[in-house]
């Protein structure tokens, strides 16, 4: 089943933009569910995003320099079946 990774609102007032950092797991890679997969930075302060489910990341929507808005989603990952490890 595909998962959406999507970034959380944060906190910030409305209508505030983040910028992408960096990704810290590359397309295929297998990532836990709770692992920082993403770092995002505002004017102020870096967040990571972790993962929503244990599976591979199968896919960027989002890359390194760009400006995103909360709900916006940032990525796939393909969670493996319960069971399954």
């Amino acid at each position: 089943m595909r998962t959406q990774i999507t970034l959380p609102e944060l906190g910030l007032p409305e209508g505030r933009t983040v910028t992408l950092s960096v990704w810290y797991a590359r397309q295929g890679d297998f990532v836990f569910e709770g692992d920082r997969l993403v770092e995002v930075l505002t004017d102020g302060a870096t967040f990571d995003v972790p993962s929503p489910a244990n599976g591979v990341l199968v896919e960027w929507r989002a890359y390194p320099r760009d400006v995103l808005q909360p709900g916006q989603v940032l990525g796939v990952v393909e969670a493996e079946e319960e069971g399954t490890r």
